[in-house]
Parts: C-alpha cells; sequence; structure tokens
C-alpha cells in the first residue's frame, strides 16, 4: 500500500529526518525527539509507534585453516575447474547440475549485507545490474571512505557474494556463476554505529520492485527480541520476508551462528530473525563430512516448527579476500552457508522457472539427506541438488487466478540498444505473450529510481506489442548517458533488459 503524501507531509512539518518509507507495511521510519514523537502518536492516521531494532550479525571467521581440506576436493568436470571450491560444490551436487548445462543464466539474485568489492577477479562487474548502499544512500556499494577500509565494511559481503556466483576458473566456481545480481549495502560493520531493520526492508522492497528472484541474506537480529518472539509473526524483518515470498521470491537467509560460546546469553543456541519465518529456507552449516557445525544455530521456533530447513558447507567454505583482487580464503559460519543454498535455487529455477517460492522450498527439502526424519540441527538434511532438479513438487497453489511466480513466458527486446540521442530518435520496446495479461513498461535508472512509465494496459491479448521511447524523463528532461533497466510487468510477472544510452 502506497503511503499517503499527505501523511507524509504532515509528519515531515514536525521537523523530523524521515529514513526510509515502507510501501509494504504503509509505514515509514524516522529520528525524532521525544518530543516530537509525543506530538505525531496524536495525529489519527498514526495506528502505532514502535522503536526501529539493531541488526546482529552472525559472527563469522575467515583463514586459511582449511585450506588444505578443500584442495583435496578439487574436481574439474564438464570443462569446468572448480580449483579449491571444488569440494562445497561437490557436497551439495551442484557439479552434477553443472554437468547439465545449468549456471543460473537468467535468475536475478538480490544480496543483502556489508557491501562488496567489485573489482575482485571472481565478480563479474557485468553481472551486476544494480547496486545501493542504503547506509549512505547513494549508488556505491564497495568502500567509500578511509573509516569503511580500516573496519573492512565490504568483506563479508564480498566473500558471500563470490561464494555464491563467483567465478574464476582454477580457483572458484560458486553454484550460480551464471546469474545476474543486485547488490544491497544495508549493514555497518562499525560498533558505534546503529543498523537498523527498516533498511533490510527497504533492500527487499528495492529488490522486489527490480524484479529479483531470490534473496540471499547472512544477516540476522536478536539484540532487541527474546527467543519467545521468534514466531514467524512478531519481527519486522520476518514479517518482510514473508511478504516478499507472497510476492514470488525465493528468500534465503542463514540460521545464525548462536550455539556455543558466541551466541547472545540467555538465546539457547536458537535461530534468528527473519530465519523464524514459515516460508523461508533457513540454512544451517555442516563441516566437510557432513557434520553439523558446533555454531550452527537451531530450531525449534518459538511456535515449535523445525529450523532449520536445510544444511550446507559453512567450516572452511572457499571463498574470495578483500584483501586483494587475485586472493583467496575460507570462512565460517552459516553466513557462507546460506549463499551457496541461494546459488542452488538460482539453479532450480533456471531448470524450472515456473516453480513458485514453496515448490522451491518442498524439492529442497523432500531431497534432502534426512527428509524422512528431520530435525532441529540439519532441518532435513544436506541438499541433494540433482535429486532436487528431478523432483515434481505438488500444486498448493491458491486458486482464483495466478499466483506470484507463475510464469507469463514473455519475451522482451529493446531495439536500438545501444540508444544514441544524438542519432536516433527512439528505441523501441517490444514484447510478446503467452497469455491475455495486463501489461505496465517502465524505465529505472540503476539506483532504482523511476525514469519513466512508458506503457500501461490492463489486459492485452497474447500478441506482440510496442512501445517507444524518446529518452525523456517523466519531468520532460533528457535522460543521462548510462545503463537503465526497462521492466515489463505481465500479470504477476516481471522481466528486465538493460539499455544503454549515449549521447
Amino acid at each position: 500500500m502506497p503511503v499517503s503524501l499527505d501523511y507524509l507531509q504532515r509528519i515531515q512539518g514536525y521537523g523530523v529526518h524521515v529514513r526510509r518509507v515502507s510501501h509494504w507495511f504503509n509505514a515509514i521510519s524516522i529520528s525524532a525527539t521525544i518530543k516530537q514523537l509525543e506530538e505525531i502518536r496524536e495525529l489519527p492516521f498514526i495506528i502505532y509507534i514502535a522503536p526501529v531494532r539493531q541488526l546482529r550479525q552472525p559472527n563469522t571467521q575467515h583463514d586459511n585453516i582449511n585450506i588444505r581440506i578443500e584442495r583435496d576436493y578439487a574436481r574439474k568436470t564438464g570443462g569446468i575447474d572448480y580449483g579449491a571450491s571444488g569440494w562445497q560444490s561437490e557436497v551439495l551436487g551442484v557439479n552434477d547440475v553443472h554437468d547439465l548445462g545449468y549456471s543460473g543464466a537468467g535468475t536475478l539474485v538480490l544480496m543483502l549485507d556489508t557491501g562488496f568489492m567489485n573489482s575482485h577477479e571472481a565478480i563479474n562487474q557485468e553481472r551486476i545490474l544494480g547496486e545501493y548502499d542504503f547506509i549512505n544512500d547513494d549508488g556505491e556499494t564497495a568502500n567509500e571512505t578511509a573509516e569503511e577500509i580500516k573496519i573492512g565494511q565490504h568483506n563479508h559481503g564480498s566473500m558471500t557474494y563470490s561464494v555464491l556466483g563467483g567465478y574464476a576458473p582454477g580457483k572458484l566456481i560458486g553454484p550460480a556463476y551464471g546469474c545476474d545480481f543486485l547488490l544491497a549495502k544495508t549493514e555497518s560493520v562499525a560498533y558505534e554505529l546503529e543498523v537498523e531493520e527498516d533498511n533490510f526492508v527497504a533492500a527487499l522492497e528495492w529488490g522486489e520492485m527490480l524484479g529479483a528472484d531470490i534473496v540471499s541474506s547472512s544477516l540476522g537480529y536478536n539484540a532487541w527480541y527474546e527467543y519467545e518472539q521468534m514466531d514467524g509473526q512478531t519481527a519486522i524483518t520476518t514479517r518482510a520476508v514473508s511478504i516478499a515470498t507472497q510476492l514470488g521470491m525465493v528468500v534465503v537467509t542463514a540460521a545464525g551462528n548462536e550455539r556455543g560460546s558466541g551466541g547472545k546469553q540467555g538465546w539457547g543456541g536458537h535461530i534468528m530473525a527473519p530465519a523464524d519465518a514459515d516460508s523461508i529456507i533457513t540454512v544451517g552449516a555442516i563441516d566437510a563430512k557432513g557434520v553439523v557445525a558446533s555454531f550452527s544455530s537451531m530450531g525449534p521456533t518459538a511456535d515449535g516448527r523445525i529450523k532449520p530447513e536445510v544444511a550446507a558447507p559453512g567450516i572452511g567454505v572457499y571463498s574470495a579476500s578483500p584483501s586483494g583482487s587475485d586472493i583467496y580464503t575460507t570462512g565460517s559460519g552459516t553466513s557462507f552457508a546460506a549463499p551457496l543454498i541461494a546459488g542452488c535455487v538460482a539453479l532450480l529455477l533456471e531448470a524450472h522457472p515456473q516453480w513458485r517460492p514453496d515448490q522451491v522450498r518442498e524439492a529442497l527439502t523432500a531431497t534432502a539427506s534426512q527428509s524422512d526424519k528431520p530435525d532441529n540441527y540439519l532441518g532435513w538434511g544436506v541438499v541433494d541438488l540433482l535429486a532436487a532438479l528431478k523432483y515434481t513438487p505438488g500444486d498448493s497453489a491458491p486458486t482464483g487466478g495466478n499466483s506470484p511466480g507463475i510464469t507469463e513466458q514473455i519475451t522482451l527486446l529493446v531495439y536500438p540498444n545501444p540508444f544514441d540521442l544524438n542519432h536516433n530518435s527512439n528505441t523501441f520496446v517490444n514484447w510478446t505473450l503467452a497469455t491475455e495479461t495486463s501489461v505496465q513498461v517502465d524505465v529505472y535508472n540503476l539506483l532504482g529510481q523511476h525514469v519513466i512509465n512508458l506503457y500501461r494496459h490492463g489486459l492485452q491479448e497474447p500478441d506482440p506489442g510496442s512501445v517507444r521511447w524518446d529518452g525523456i524523463d517523466y519531468r520532460g528532461r533528457r535522460v543521462a548517458s548510462g545503463v537503465y533497466l526497462i521492466r515489463l510487468r505481465a500479470g504477476q510477472e516481471i522481466t528486465f533488459t538493460r539499455l544503454t544510452v549515449q549521447h
């Protein structure tokens, strides 16, 4: 539900700073004094006011202790040389699916993390379709300041990105090395800075708007919660990822590293929000022998549901190192298990683009190593990706129209591309549909900002369609040179293509 502009302006009239606006929750987050809050609370359209919670990143370690073990698993297959990363793919059956020709191509992954060093050789910048820094409100997710360099702001995200989709033959191959990415910098690692849940929610809404298929998150919240609130309904991040899955995104998150000495006192080693959501895929960690990691957070949820869903390697996981563009390291934590499973999801969606989030979840859990006897340490077990690929999930979609995630089999083509405004008066957006459905075409820049709506039609026959764009934004101004995203929404499906504008 869009937030009322009138409401927003009335609140701003009290002199507060509006930090985030959430359409999903019909809410805003603000920085305000106690006096301002007391005055705002009396407005007739205010339902409730609550403090924004702080984020707690699962504890992680990265060192070189396990490099020898990983090299023992190095494998070259199907023309792909996995180098030292081979073992982590082998355990999950990823290599067998790669042998079938799948790489995650055609899928779009939204990563939520601390930032991303895109200069590493394992990171292909051409596959980054958009990025946004929700901490500093700009379009740069790599380190920007001397302070960020000092604290290693982008280190963790750079590692998790490479685990999911890195590509450096002979060194590192991520499960979904052919997918595209949206990168969201949502968490500050500076101890003196408060990091809020609103960045997490804002990034989810941003990614959904830009058509993300998959969300990979290694972040978790428990600093302001009690375990009894891990019930799938209380934490704002938990509620947000539930909405994301309803809108068709497959959400994969780390269980947390709360067992053992590093966990929150009195927490009991349990999972952190949003891992308690009942519609997502929560991932625990194992070692190279398939034994659950001593730190991997356990279930159940406060309302008794089994967690995690599945498990993946989370000790000695090979990754790109933020120390240099051609340096590699290892990391331990459920933070590294989660992107491995998100990469597996990309392979499944490449093979089965019509699968809904619940069907992806079912395929992974029903074919995992202990699907017949799940527990609260490994869930349904270690993923067997090849078996999941061959699995036929049940159809539990609600009746009465298309459900989020159902593919309409649309095609989208823009020509000319690149679009040179000095030599071409228009570029043409062309599409075809498989069924009768509503159609909307919009242009966005890589910050996710809306440039212009080009076309909107309530119901269109399954025939070719076309609309022209002259390079002018909704304010009547000529757009700057750069890369833009053409978004086509057909019914419940969203697809994108990139357009380069020159002049």
